[in-house]
């Protein structure tokens, strides 16, 4: 449950611990912010026995001596005085501290990591709201109380509706600079710092319940509250707020402990990816690209699809930029007739005017044209955004009309300016945003219309988290044990039987009926095809009895530690298309589930889909079109069309299963699932479960 940081993030009073004369010194610099924005000694307090004022305002020796009791205590006082600060600050009354100085859990050494388990404790204690250590700072700028020891908030600047939560204070500084340079303003600035006590999830929940904040960005390495996270980022997608993300640690390594090969796919990198764009929002490489993500959301154009117009007076800049957008997945539609038609009356024979629309030179003697190609573009219904490339005096020279249309349109319009046109200022206050060169233009672009494709989307909607069940020893259930459990909760398995000898082994293939697979039984041995503990198509008594000698001496060569219970005697499937499911629970976000192609190329091929549960049919349905192998499933090159709807069905029962009992599951394995012909079914052919017992 997250904490009330309106003592935090809005304090109307601020007492800042170890205040300093110098200026530029980290007690000194929130001292010369607060002060040239207004703050009072009746709202501001400074403590530092070293001095009796600074700047006019009386300087205490300690917090008993303060007169009255601050909302909010800056502490800017060495690791080793944190502590007993805060002790005197809670017993003041003050509710709130945020802590800037360094040496604790994030030195890695035995007394920074006691020193910060101190700090929770007592915030666990006592209630205290406290933030940091080791961070920059947070700043309202709606109430000018700067927090903080970045510099340059001594001047007051207008608030804005874009908030910023960076877990680095260096990208915090980074983000809030090219933000100021982008004609952004902001409402809160937040740097995590370690977050002993408040998390990123915490603050993300605080401002995105701010009526003045209309979008978030932020810099993340880590959430330490997956389901607060899920929840918020949700609830900001229903109200149309983007969350706009510079996400570190995207290279993959897998689970190293993971039993199924499912776990060893997803990896860390991959559930996190997923798991933010399933709640909508849209991830950046760099700060950069964040702060132009949230330059375009400032125009408060949304479109509802990606299909832009390129209008350029350069062939070559129309096809490069047609290549660039297609690597982002911006369509460049064709045109329709009728709108080919008006555009062939103005355009230059020499021109072009199918999309990408090639105006030519001739742009410079004779605006009228340009006039009639705007307008006629940003009337259709056959695009939602417009890009115009053209530079420097072009640009100048046709700015009067794009300022004119702007306000006629609700389509995004962005252009792109090497050359450094005088008109930019004029076009950006009217809501045309201009870029210096393609590829961030592509970038930009791409991002941005997908994450307000999106937005139009239906949300997902999480579910609250069902924690593991405490006391619990997990353990994998043999194949059979894993095939039961699933078929008890509606998952259609495969007829088999266990056999403990040769001679029981032959009977249940007869009773089954011929061709068989018969596979060694056994919790230890997860991948039995790597013990040569699998024969496929026995079609004789016989070759049953042979079999289960086979696979079972195999299995012992192999792994002579193994609990050989027998084997599985399993009705031969022929046809079909196999598919890997699998439920694995993933430490921030809980249970995920992952589609893939199936079989021993599974991890080889890593095509895969992942989603944070739960999911509904639709959401199934997209994770198979996401697939590089969907159109096996769909009838590639006139081979039958696949049961989709009963895989789909098989994914939802998963969900369903882990919904319902999922605080005894660890993991759930199908590979595969065999997809026959439409409607012909689907059938599980081999399970792994880690269940608790």
């Amino acid at each position: 449950m997250s904490q009330n940081l309106s003592a935090l993030l809005d304090p109307k009073t601020i007492v800042i611990i170890g205040a300093s004369n110098n200026f530029e010194r980290t007690g000194g610099i929130p001292v010369k912010s607060l002060m040239g924005v207004g703050f009072t000694p009746e709202t501001l307090a400074l403590i530092n026995p070293r001095y009796d004022e600074i700047s006019g305002f009386p300087c205490y020796k300690d917090i008993p001596s303060l007169p009255w009791t601050p909302d909010l205590a800056i502490v800017a006082v060495r690791a080793t005085e944190t502590l007993p600060a805060l002790q005197q600050a809670h017993a003041k009354g003050i509710r709130a501290a945020v802590l800037f100085a360094s040496g604790f859990a994030e030195e890695h050494s035995p007394e920074g990591i006691a020193m910060q388990q101190e700090i929770v404790d007592f915030a666990h204690a006592t209630g205290m709201v406290i933030s940091g250590p080791n961070c920059l700072g947070h700043a309202n700028f709606k109430t000018r109380a700067f927090a903080t020891f970045l510099k340059g908030f001594e001047v007051p600047a207008p608030s804005g509706n874009l908030a910023v939560i960076a877990q680095s204070g260096n990208i915090a500084a980074i983000m809030m600079g090219l933000g100021k340079k982008a004609g952004l303003a902001y409402s809160y600035f937040v740097n995590t710092g370690n977050e002993a006590v408040i998390e990123f999830s915490e603050y993300l929940a605080y401002l995105a319940k701010d009526a003045d904040t209309r979008a978030i960005i932020g810099y993340v390495e880590q959430l330490r509250n997956g389901e607060l996270f899920l929840q918020t980022a949700a609830h900001m997608r229903a109200e149309h707020k983007p969350l706009f993300l510079l996400k570190v640690g995207t290279s993959e390594k897998a689970a190293e402990s993971a039993a199924s090969h499912t776990a060893a796919m997803a990896g860390n990198a991959r559930v996190y990816q997923a798991a933010l764009r399933q709640v909508g929002a849209t991830v950046g490489g760099d700060p950069g690209q964040i702060i132009d993500l949230a330059k375009l959301w400032s125009t408060g154009r949304r479109p509802a699809g990606k299909r832009a117009c390129i209008v350029s007076v350069s062939g070559a800049g129309c096809a490069i930029l047609s290549d660039r957008f297609a690597e982002v997945n911006v369509e460049i539609p064709t045109l329709p007739e009728d709108v080919q038609e008006k555009l062939s009356k103005v355009i230059p024979s020499y021109g072009m005017w199918t999309n990408p629309v090639d105006l030519t030179g001739q742009v410079t003697n004779d605006l009228s044209f340009f006039r009639q190609v705007v307008s006629i573009l940003t009337q259709t219904d056959a695009v939602d955004c417009i890009v115009f490339y053209i530079m420097g005096y072009l640009l100048d020279l046709v700015a009067p009309e794009l300022i004119a249309a702007a306000p006629l349109t609700d389509k995004l319009l962005v252009a792109i300016d090497p050359g450094g046109a005088s008109a930019v200022p004029a076009l950006e206050e009217a809501g045309v945003i201009v870029f210096p060169e393609i590829g961030r233009t592509a970038i930009a672009v791409g991002g941005y219309l997908d994450w307000a494709a999106r937005s139009h989307a239906t949300s997902w909607t999480p579910a609250p988290a069902r924690a593991l069940r405490e006391g619990l020893s997990f353990s994998a259930l043999n194949e059979a044990e894993a095939k039961d459990f699933l078929s008890s909760h509606g998952l259609p398995v495969v007829q088999e039987r266990i056999a403990s000898t040769a001679e029981d082994a032959a009977a249940a293939a007869e009773a089954l009926g011929f061709p068989v697979a018969v596979k060694v039984l056994s919790p230890d041995i997860l991948h039995k095809t790597e013990v040569g503990g699998v024969q496929l198509g026995v079609s004789n008594a016989a070759g049953v009895r042979a079999a289960f000698t086979a696979v079972t001496q195999s299995a012992r060569a192999h792994r002579p530690d193994a609990d050989i219970q027998g084997v599985v005697v399993q009705q031969q499937i022929t046809g079909g298309t196999g598919i890997l499911l699998g439920v694995t629970r993933d430490p921030v976000f809980g249970p995920i589930l992952t589609v893939g192609l199936g079989g021993i190329l599974t991890e080889l091929y890593q095509d895969i889909a992942i989603r944070v549960l739960p999911i509904n049919r639709d959401i199934a349905a997209e994770m198979l079109r996401e697939l590089k192998c969907f159109p096996i499933l769909d009838g590639f090159r006139g081979a039958p069309v696949s049961d989709r709807e009963a895989l789909i069905s098989v994914m939802t029962r998963l969900s369903d299963l882990m919904q319902n009992i999922g605080d005894t599951v660890q993991e759930i394995e199908i590979n595969p699932v065999l997809v026959r012909g439409a409607g012909q079914g689907a059938v599980i052919v081999d399970a792994l479960v880690r269940i608790g017992k």
